[in-house]
């Protein structure tokens, strides 16, 4: 349309309309870029068809025009209000007519603000009358009368980097960016959202056309760099705004890209996507940005309270004790990751308090505790305070391990106990019970019907005590007896030295007695054996009499391990009395005690 505003203006014509009615041809057609009428236009003047197409604005639908192959919406096709560069003008006209100045396709679009080639802010053609053909260019230009002194009063430089890329996309050269594919429209409008929310503009209603442009090159220089510069920025964005709404976060940037927008330019709308759905809560089956959301990536409180029936305040003690949810700020809503959560959710989903629990176990409530101490089972909340949770669905299978042996009795047997029957006849936890059915070690298990909980099983306790490790260590201990006359001590001190932790005892069943017994390994006796020795074991050794070897040590300094009064029972560091040390004037050749050294 451009070229035949021109190609009047050259044949001496006063308008497009004038020329048209000379030659034949049909200016609103041609406005429309006809296909007919660009042909004879082609004709007439000799240019290719094609080319004359590709620089024409279509009609697409009646609310959007196509150029180059990009659609725009009609609002940003400057038709009435007509922009130019003052210098292209200037450069072009050379003190000659004004039609030897060709109108750049460029400056009919709305989001082009600047002129990529002189880095100058495209002004409005300041006409000086109203109602010519707003695509008779040429006409428009000599009726203006603009001066040239005008013209170099309204060079304003702006940035240019955005208009670069869009005038490249229409020359097909932005294959090797990120962008290629995007249309420039699409590009320049994100650019500018971009810039407003970085620069914390709310709207771009009110802004200037000097500081739109430099507002869509600050949003373009980070667009530019890569889908990594656009990420670090957003969520710079998130640090600064915090996390409490989208739009308020995000503001016209989110509000373009939630629209038709996004769709012309996909890659910078994924980045947006991807970076809400790592930094927001958003539940499944949302649409975000033209997609519906399938996974849940981070809990609300309220939606982890609606899936696991906890009371909100409890479940957020919960998760804080656990580790998995941060204390509550004003600022940011409260947010929990659920993939982390997930198993803790769904034990809370199937929770039971401890008084539900004591009365599916059937256990009193030390039972429990030592069954939790043994780490049989576990709560859901070990750190808080109060009331323990567990997890029922672990209640159940702990049961059912311990079942997987037991045969059904018809009624109660003599010689089958409950498991905590057979805890207290052992002198054993219920812990090491339970341990014993889980790992199959007790055969003789039997299972009372229409009884709840632990009471329903039935064990054998003579066959629990010759499964506990205890049973097998009375083999390798001694008794307190055994013990006293091992050393040669009195039963005060024994007892002091057990209080002092020299031995390790415990208490189980006597293997023939059957009665409830202390036994003491070898291995501490060992132990302290090495570092330590009695006095009547040291005369037995050195083949003196306890008496006289008394007598000879009196006085030499030894190191005598301290003991009650009226205890009976003395104990020497074994390295100060070995036999012939000089330390004590004993080498074996002094009879003079009437002992033999």
């Amino acid at each position: 349309m451009a070229y035949a505003s021109r190609l009047a203006a050259i044949n001496g014509c006063s308008s497009l309309w004038a020329f048209c009615s000379l030659v034949g041809l049909s200016a609103l057609k041609l406005s429309r870029a006809d296909p007919e009428e660009l042909s004879r236009l082609s004709d007439l003047s000799g240019i290719v068809v094609a080319d004359l197409a590709r620089f024409s604005i279509r009609t697409n639908t009646r609310a959007t025009r196509t150029l180059r192959g990009q659609i725009f919406p009609n609002k940003d096709i400057k038709i009435q209000t007509q922009y130019i560069c003052p210098k292209c003008v200037l450069e072009a006209a050379d003190d000659r007519e004004w039609y030897h100045v060709p109108s750049d396709v460029f400056w009919y679009l709305d989001f082009a603000r600047t002129c990529p080639k002189h880095g100058l802010l495209l002004i409005p053609m300041p006409e000086q009358q109203v109602g010519w053909f707003p695509y008779d260019f040429t006409a428009r230009l000599s009726q203006a009368q603009i001066g040239r002194e005008t013209l170099v009063g309204l060079m304003t430089h702006a940035p240019t980097r955005v208009d670069e890329f869009s005038i490249a996309s229409f020359s097909g050269n932005t294959d090797s960016t990120w962008l290629a594919g995007s249309s420039a429209y699409a590009v320049s409008r994100a650019s500018e959202r971009l810039g407003c929310i970085i620069e914390g503009f709310r709207s771009a209603r009110q802004l200037s056309r000097q500081e739109l442009a430099r507002l869509a090159d600050v949003g373009f220089a980070v667009i530019s760099n890569g889908p990594e510069s656009l990420r670090r920025v957003l969520e710079e964005l998130i640090e600064q705004r915090g996390r409490s709404s989208l739009r308020k976060t995000f503001g016209v940037f989110f509000h373009l890209m939630d629209g038709k927008m996004g769709d012309a330019i996909p890659m910078v709308r994924a980045v947006l996507r991807d970076v809400i759905l790592e930094n927001f809560v958003i539940h499944p089956g949302d649409k975000l940005l033209g997609e519906v959301c399938t996974t849940r990536r981070f809990h609300t409180l309220t939606s982890a309270s609606d899936l696991t029936g906890v009371h909100p305040v409890k479940l957020a003690n919960v998760l804080r004790s656990a580790g998995l949810m941060a204390e509550i700020s004003a600022s940011d809503p409260i947010m929990i990751e659920a993939e982390p959560a997930e198993e803790m959710l769904r034990k809370l989903s199937s929770s039971v308090l401890t008084k539900d629990a004591l009365s599916f176990l059937g256990l009193p409530w030390r039972h429990l505790m030592s069954l939790q101490d043994s780490g049989l089972i576990a709560p859901v909340n070990p750190a808080c305070r109060g009331q323990y949770m567990y997890c029922l669905h672990e209640l159940k299978h702990l049961r059912d391990a311990m079942c997987k042996n037991a045969r059904v009795l018809s009624g109660e047997s003599a010689d089958l106990v409950p498991v905590y029957k057979a805890a207290n006849q052992s002198v054993c936890s219920i812990s090491e019970v339970v341990t014993l059915l889980t790992s199959g070690k007790l055969h003789d298990v039997g299972l009372v019907g229409g009884v709840r909980g632990f009471d329903a099983i039935r064990v054998d306790p003579a066959e629990v005590f010759e499964a506990l490790p205890a049973y097998r260590e009375v083999t390798d201990a001694m008794t307190r007896e055994e013990l006293l006359k091992h050393f040669g001590v009195c039963g005060k001190t024994l007892a002091f030295l057990l209080r002092e932790g020299h031995f390790d005892e415990f208490r189980t069943r006597c293997r023939q007695s059957r009665k409830v017994r202390s036994y003491i390994t070898i291995s501490s006796v060992e132990r302290f054996s090495e570092t330590y020795v009695s006095l009547r074991n040291l005369a037995q050794e050195m083949q003196i009499s306890a008496r006289n070897l008394s007598y000879l040590i009196k006085g030499a300094g030894l190191y005598e391990l301290p003991v009650p009064e009226k205890c009976r029972g003395r104990f020497f560091r074994r390295e100060d009395v070995l036999p012939g040390n000089k330390l004590m004037g004993l080498d074996g050749s002094n009879n003079n005690t009437g002992g033999s050294l």
